[in-house]
């Protein structure tokens, strides 16, 4: 017991060292000099602050002139006393279109983020800079990194596979055995007990090597990302740094607590009849590595109320182990009673007793869940805009089923088990297998909504790229694309899709012609310019004033009539509040 205790106390100290307040995703938050800007005299410096610590292994910044030349391959500096700041010495800069293009690893999460600042020194910044290139991924709908989602749902998926027999053994299986052989004698129960116990062995053992394997897999993979390399190429240098890293030292932390309760499982005595504390240190043991989890999960992220984030988090993780994890030895107790059952026991006592942990298990999730949707989206129509919030529906679909089997089990089928008893082992055994597969269904969309930005993070970004507005007439597809959004100077595209026959290769001119609704000013007209006849850009102070602008986009062709459309854009931002 000593023995135990001390190192569950080790193992607490650890996860306590890694405990950090942080953000997850590093977003730029802002730049000197800012985005577009145009500057007589070359900055000395260039100084990125970014939304949460940085990972200075996997965190760089270049620069590149007009000619797509590296003038300062960087990686850039990052000091430890500011962790949010990443800056490049310029030196001399002879008068040019500049790009610094910048990439972050969150020090909490590791997810990565990509960007670029454009700026000019005596001349105007290359057009369209500020606009993404055409087939840029929207940060809002972008989608999960395969690799990445799928390492992080077999790590949640092997969780629960290994460690929910646990509080299921303790909390479901030890009090109705108690129960029963306080009433009914040993009659045979015994080898139930000791088949169950044994199973809950097992799954720690085999379940705890594939969470090794899997928490490998999670190491390479984000090694992988943050190096820019494939997954072979993680082996060596990129694994090594990002061990360094707070990434790398939840993993250890993880690896260490499941090699300790490995080592508890081969001691474990019998679930019903043995001594209760070897469990108890074992699910305090498993509650640890749940934390290890929430510690680099975007609830992380808060600079206010990090503490409850966290703790939150891993009520929630906890819960989803012990419901969806104790669906496997309920299976496998089922299984007993359908098979042999003078030797089960009672499911008119077990299903009741796991229903119990089971709307414990739901009430924890609802209500964390609300928190986190709070937390993250708050907004709902971000579920259907952003890839987070489609996971998140698609997780609350699965959630549905789970809760409707359940409730089938607990209204339908629990109040006939008085009479029944265990002739319906048959049809409970069912259910079961569906809620597990709805389970891991479940966490596949958990893994995707991990790999992703929270949707107020990802719509924040799309929303910095500017404003974007399509009209479909007939056989053309008109993109207004707008960046910054700001009153004053912005850049202006317009992409075009024609399938007209032989537009593509006549002449062509695209004009932008501004008004402002209220206000007699007198239309403005700006002339396009394109270079792939695909994007036609434009930049200039058209829209000097705040509020609704309508802008018309003229496509003339020779040979073809001309196609206009008049967009109505709200330009309500200063300068200040655009960057």
């Amino acid at each position: 017991m000593r023995r135990h205790t001390i190192s569950l106390l080790f193992a607490c100290v650890l996860l306590l060292l890694l405990a950090q307040t942080a953000e997850a995703h590093a977003q730029l938050v802002r730049s000197e000099p800012a985005a577009g800007a145009l500057l007589n005299v070359a900055p000395k410096e260039l100084r990125l602050e970014f939304s949460e610590d940085l990972d200075p292994s996997f965190s760089r910044v270049q620069l590149f002139n007009s000619k797509n030349q590296i003038i300062n391959a960087g990686p850039g500096l990052i000091d430890a006393a500011a962790p949010t700041v990443m800056q490049l010495a310029l030196g001399a800069l002879p008068k040019d279109s500049y790009t610094a293009i910048w990439r972050s690893r969150s020090a909490v999460d590791g997810h990565i983020s990509e960007g670029s600042v454009p700026f000019g020194v005596g001349v105007a910044v290359t057009t369209t800079s500020l606009i993404p290139a055409l087939g840029a991924p929207d940060p809002a709908t972008e989608s999960p990194p395969p690799l990445d989602a799928v390492a992080r749902w077999l790590n949640l998926l092997v969780a629960a596979i290994a460690l929910g027999g646990l509080p299921f053994g303790a909390l479901v299986w030890r009090p109705v055995f108690r129960a029963w052989s306080a009433t009914a004698g040993d009659g045979g129960h015994q080898a139930a007990d000791d088949a169950l116990t044994r199973l809950i062995r097992r799954l720690i053992l085999i379940g705890g090597g594939l969470f090794l394997l899997t928490n490998a897999l999670f190491l390479l993979s984000q090694a992988a990302i943050a190096a820019d390399v494939t997954l072979a190429q993680a082996f060596g240098a990129p694994a090594l740094q990002l061990l360094g890293s707070r990434t790398g030292q939840l993993i250890l932390t993880r690896v260490l607590l499941t090699l300790m309760i490995i080592g508890l499982a081969w001691r474990l005595p019998k679930a019903g009849g043995g001594a209760a504390w070897p469990w108890w240190v074992a699910i305090m043991l498993a509650g640890a590595v749940a934390l290890t989890f929430s510690l680099s999960a975007h609830g992380a992220a808060e600079e206010q109320g990090a503490a409850l984030a966290i703790a939150l988090d891993w009520l929630h993780v906890a819960a989803m182990i012990a419901w969806l994890g104790g669906l496997i030895p309920l299976a496998f107790a089922i299984r007993i009673a359908r098979r042999n059952p003078d030797q089960a026991l009672p499911l008119a006592l077990l299903i009741p007793r796991f229903s119990r942990l089971a709307v414990a298990s739901i009430a924890t999730l609802t209500l964390s869940g609300i928190y986190s949707y709070y937390l993250h989206i708050n907004q709902l129509d971000l579920l259907a805009a952003t890839t987070y919030g489609r996971a998140l529906l698609i997780k609350l679909g699965l959630f549905g089923v789970l809760l409707l089997f359940g409730g089938i089990n607990l209204f339908i089928f629990s109040p006939r088990l008085r009479s029944a008893g265990n002739q319906l082992a048959r049809r409970f055994g069912g259910n079961v297998r569906i809620e597990l597969v709805a389970g891991a269904l479940l966490l596949l969309a958990v893994g995707a909504m991990t790999s992703v930005a929270p949707s107020k993070t990802a719509w924040d970004q799309h929303e910095r790229q500017g404003l974007a507005q399509t009209a479909t007439l007939g056989n053309v597809v008109l993109t207004l694309r707008v960046a910054p959004a700001q009153i004053g100077d912005n850049e202006w595209a317009v992409d075009v899709t024609d399938k007209r026959p032989g537009a593509q290769e006549a002449p062509t001119k695209v004009l932008l012609r501004f008004d402002m609704q209220g206000m007699t000013m007198g239309q403005l007209q700006s002339e396009t310019q394109t270079t792939d006849k695909a994007r036609y850009t434009t930049r200039g102070s058209f829209t000097s004033m705040g509020g609704r602008w309508n802008v018309e986009v003229v496509l003339r062709r020779a040979g073809f009539d001309d196609v206009t459309h008049t967009f109505q854009i709200d330009i309500v931002r200063s300068v200040a509040q655009a960057q």
